[in-house]
């Protein structure tokens, strides 16, 4: 004859419905993904991040220009208690993100990367009708590209002289051209974008003719 244990612990399993025992584990959470600008200038970090089941694997995949579906790992991570995740992100050309946990993904994040260009000017204080000698760099390397000088007028920025970029290190080309300066205006110079870059401009510099 059983004992009372024996009896006492048959009950308590018989309580426990069958469906309980058996039920599956919840599907995971698709990840939510968003960036935190829609461009960077090229050098420049962004953050990748969003939600998704907490305390689990979250791995990055990029795709970048031109966007033929060919998404790598990028970088992996553990979401915390709370489900979150991030990632910073130093991409080259323009690229779109995702992220994936086992078996469910996010949507597809995109982050434009635009032309750094530097600028240098000989003066900001020149004589009346001479030359003032543009100079500066383009990252990365856009050898054969163009950089215009442009300078303001009525509220529009229009090209002044054009300059075709060389080769000056791994990551950058440079640029030079003199234009010819016969009144007092404001400058820049734009790198116009090819799809993998945006187009980039460099600071703004007042020169005031005397």
């Amino acid at each position: 004859m059983p004992s009372k244990r024996a009896i006492a612990t048959a009950e308590a399993a018989l309580a426990i419905p069958a469906a309980a025992i058996a039920a599956p584990k919840p599907p995971p959470t698709a990840p939510t993904i968003a960036v935190s600008a829609p461009a960077v200038t090229f050098g420049k970090a962004a953050t990748v991040s969003g939600t998704t089941t907490a305390n689990t694997a979250v791995t990055l995949r990029g795709d970048a220009y031109p966007f033929n579906n060919a998404f790598a790992q990028v970088a992996k991570t553990t979401s915390n208690a709370a489900g979150a995740y991030s990632f910073t992100v130093t991409p080259g050309t323009s690229t779109h993100y995702r992220a994936e946990i086992r078996k469910a993904q996010s949507a597809v994040a995109a982050l434009a990367v635009r032309w750094k260009v530097t600028r240098k000017v000989s003066t900001k204080r020149p004589k009346r009708g001479s030359r003032v000698l543009f100079s500066g760099l383009v990252s990365p390397a856009h050898v054969g590209g163009t950089a215009a000088i442009q300078r303001r007028t009525g509220g529009v920025w229009k090209t002044v002289k054009n300059a075709t970029l060389a080769a000056s290190t791994a990551t950058s080309s440079a640029y030079s051209a003199r234009v010819r300066v016969r009144s007092t205006g404001t400058y820049r110079v734009r790198v116009e974008g090819d799809g993998a870059h945006d187009a980039g401009n460099s600071s703004k510099v007042k020169l005031t003719v005397h």
